[in-house]
């Protein structure tokens, strides 16, 4: 059993993973019609001009803000963690 776990590890956490991803990638990006591209403009129009908040809520600017640290953030333990093992 843990001959075939490994041979798993090996497998996955080789060059057959970028190639899953990087396909993925571009899978989603043709098959949504490249939208990270096409809404760039508007992604910079909108954080602009989002410095005041909304009467119930947080700031087009704050929402990125928190978006980008619990990223960064989740990314950052996750790294240790597959360091340590």
């Amino acid at each position: 059993m843990t001959d075939i776990i490994n041979l798993m590890n090996d497998l996955l956490w080789g060059s057959i993973l970028i190639y899953l991803l990087v396909g993925g990638g571009i899978y989603f990006t043709v098959r949504l019609g490249f939208i990270q591209f096409r809404h760039f403009g508007h992604m910079f129009s909108v954080l602009k001009n989002s410095r005041k908040a909304d009467k119930a809520g947080i700031s087009s600017f704050q929402a990125l803000c928190t978006s980008l640290a619990a990223r960064v953030g989740t990314g950052n333990m996750a790294g240790v963690a597959v360091a340590l093992t």
